[in-house]
């Protein structure tokens, strides 16, 4: 019998799951939860290739069906957001190659979340909005079969400053899948621009458009400067932090904008993002559910183990009231090859 939060069993098992001692579910492993279980066999934290909902009550809900099932639930709820012409947001640690080859095999039209549907076009915070000629050439000229290579030329990829991590296998994937891939974040001298002056360089109508006139509320905006600050090593001027901030919003309420016009115009929109900016509290679902309340958003962060800390709620991003800021949690080994990245701020100072 198999608990909402159980470790995924080895990709050649067939999943059995129980909801009561009398009744029990099975199904193949899809390219996801293989994947899954390949990434995380060698994990030495239980956590390791647990999908975990967020929401305390759906652990104890549905227990006399499969629906109890944590990838059901997960497989059920994205397919819903994508059938309703809604978002799923795809949340990651941009340095961590694992999260981007498991949220390739989300991508390839092999799995739930696509399968059988033309509809949904992806959304990258990787692609700014003035690389959008480039993806226009891109799809102009590689009707019959555009390559990665292809893909990379057209958007300046080498000199985008994400070509240090290795997206290649989300970036095949998506290519392969033939849906949309569209610009989801700003132009960098527009987010410098506001980084510098603050609210003040974007006019009020743009304000309003993107509901960067909606308060976050002082809880959450005391949290968003304390990540900014922590993000900046604290090495940031403190008269510099509300200008950052508010960068940080317009960020956020970009994507939001460049996934709502992507749903709107293709039927459905999977937003690929890190994880901050995938936060239903202050990230770019905020801005989606403010700008559009009835549309279904399924947020889903990808998230690295830690040694020694198995407890699955302690790693729930919360907003200042303890509410959940995702809707599932996919744990994954962490990169240990990181090292640490305020080292290297403290030697440029």
């Amino acid at each position: 019998m198999c608990a909402i939060s159980c470790r995924l069993l080895p990709a050649f098992v067939l999943l059995l799951l129980a909801a009561s001692g009398a009744s029990a579910c099975k199904y193949a492993p899809g390219p996801f939860l293989n994947a899954l279980a390949a990434e995380t066999a060698a994990c030495r934290n239980e956590l390791c290739g647990r999908i975990y909902p967020t929401d305390p009550a759906r652990h104890t809900r549905d227990r006399s069906s499969c629906g109890s099932d944590p990838w059901l639930m997960l497989s059920r709820d994205m397919r819903a957001a994508i059938d309703s012409g809604g978002v799923v947001v795809l949340g990651e640690a941009h340095d961590n190659a694992v999260h981007h080859r498991l949220r390739a095999k989300l991508a390839d039209g092999d799995e739930v979340l696509l399968k059988g549907t033309n509809e949904g076009a992806f959304v990258l915070e990787q692609i700014r909005a003035d690389q959008s000629e480039g993806l226009a050439r891109f799809y102009d000229h590689a009707k019959a079969g555009g390559t990665l290579a292809d893909f990379k030329r057209a958007v300046d990829w080498e000199r985008s400053g994400w070509q240090k991590y290795d997206y290649d296998p989300l970036l095949e994937a998506l290519i392969a899948s033939k849906r949309p891939i569209l610009p989801g974040d700003p132009p960098r001298d527009t987010i410098k621009k506001l980084a510098k002056e603050g609210p003040s360089a974007l006019g009020e109508d743009e304000r309003q458009r993107l509901a960067l006139d909606k308060p976050l509320g002082a809880a959450a905006d005391a949290a968003s400067a304390e990540e900014i600050e922590g993000s900046h090593c604290g090495m940031l001027q403190k008269e510099a932090v509300p200008r950052m901030a508010f960068a940080q919003r317009y960020r956020d309420a970009s994507l939001a904008d460049a996934t709502l016009e992507a749903a709107e115009e293709h039927g459905a929109a999977i937003l690929m993002t890190g994880n901050n900016h995938a936060r239903l509290d202050r990230g770019a679902p905020w801005y989606i559910h403010a700008r559009a309340p009835d549309k279904k958003v399924v947020s889903v962060m990808l998230i690295e183990v830690e040694d020694g800390k198995t407890d699955p709620g302690a790693y729930i991003p919360r907003d200042p009231d303890g509410q959940p800021a995702a809707d599932y949690v996919v744990f994954t080994p962490r990169n240990d090859a990181r090292g640490d990245p305020c080292e290297g701020m403290r030697k440029k100072q």
